[in-house]
């Protein structure tokens, strides 16, 4: 499969405004009514450019696409179709929708089609992972204009066929190539290729039916969730097009670094330090954990370095919420640096005389 940069002519460290460039820049000029290429090999240059664009002027897709080191992002299809290609906004701005339609054996106009998705990041502290938080965010949406309820007119106005393209969105022109004549297709600049235009243009929305609008939109983060982690919401996005469903609302969890609690997965880590004659004799040792104080029971004997588990006491699991994970205790032995002479005395007595291999044990 060509590589997505190498379709684009595109280094693999371009901007999105580079590779929107580019994309356009290739669509207009391989379009399969001005290629002259046979027309299947022109319909499939063409589908590998909506391909490439479809992958990496979408920030998630470029990601994984470059984490995957270039391996295709599967359609839910399992290849590439025209109806996987989400920028349909951007084609009708270049072409109209007839052309594609023409192009494709589709008959019609192009129907409903799903609206562009939001993503957003939010940042959680370690405890509202692990109880769980809501957040609102201000979510800029495409919405239909409510002076002219996606019309375009002014109250007073009309909407009628373009009078420059006829309605259909797009105006022809000839052009030559050394001997070759061809055909260019571009968007009706009248009407911005809706193929219709306003007696009287909409104050509000300038005719264009739409307006971008900011609204608050209330999430509710799980308890347990990852750094990560993304949440769907469906239905929240960007309006769709000719009636069809709106986009969804993705949101990114971040979760930020604590100071004393590590993660691993359902499970929570973090060290503790505990005296010399504990760590010889065995106690109970009192930890701090997201739940308040725990006792933790340290066995006789116990080394820097041991782990000791606190069941119970990590986070929610993520797949279905039920049980914890567990606190895992790193033990970190606190050697005693001054000792006073009945001390000294107790740890001689202990090591035993001449023994340094207890000594190195108890010391070390």
């Amino acid at each position: 499969m060509p590589d997505h940069y190498e379709v684009l002519g595109v280094p693999r460290n371009a901007t999105p405004a580079e590779i929107k460039s580019a994309f356009r820049k290739l669509a207009k000029q391989f379009h399969p009514d001005v290629s002259i290429e046979e027309k299947e090999e022109a319909e499939r240059r063409f589908l590998r450019i909506l391909e490439a664009y479809e992958t990496l002027g979408d920030p998630e897709k470029r990601s994984v696409y470059d984490a995957s080191g270039g391996g295709r992002i599967p359609s839910e299809t399992g290849h590439f179709d025209i109806d996987d290609f989400s920028h349909v906004d951007e084609l009708e701005d270049l072409f109209a929708g007839e052309v594609l339609e023409t192009l494709f054996g589709r008959k019609g106009k192009w129907g409903p089609r799903k609206g562009g998705d939001l993503r957003f990041d939010v940042e959680l502290t370690l405890e509202e992972a692990l109880r769980g938080a809501t957040r609102e965010v201000m979510a800029p949406r495409t919405e239909p204009c409510p002076d002219c309820n996606g019309t375009g007119a002014s109250p007073k106005g009309r909407v009628r066929p373009c009078p420059v393209c006829n309605g259909l969105g797009q105006v022809k022109g000839v052009g030559a190539r050394g001997t070759s004549k061809y055909v260019t297709i571009d968007s009706c600049s009248r009407c911005r290729g809706t193929g219709r235009i306003a007696d009287e243009e909409c104050s509000r929305c300038a005719g264009r039916g739409k307006v971008r609008e900011t609204k608050p939109v209330t999430v509710l983060i799980p308890a347990g969730a990852q750094d990560g982690s993304v949440l769907r919401l469906p239905s929240e996005g960007n309006e769709g097009l000719r009636g069809g469903p709106r986009g969804d609302l993705y949101l990114v969890v971040k979760v930020k670094p604590h100071g004393v609690f590590g993660r691993d997965g359902p499970d929570l880590k973090r060290t503790k330090e505990i005296s010399y004659p504990m760590a010889a004799l065995g106690g109970i040792a009192k930890v701090q954990t997201l739940d308040g104080m725990a006792e933790l029971t340290v066995p006789p004997g116990t080394e820097t370095g041991a782990v000791l588990r606190l069941r119970g006491l990590g986070m929610p699991g993520t797949e279905d919420g039920a049980g914890r994970g567990d606190l895992l205790v790193t033990i970190d032995v606190k050697t005693p640096t001054e000792l006073t002479q009945k001390q000294r005395k107790l740890l001689e007595e202990l090591a035993g005389p001449g023994d340094e291999k207890k000594r190195k044990r108890w010391w070390g």
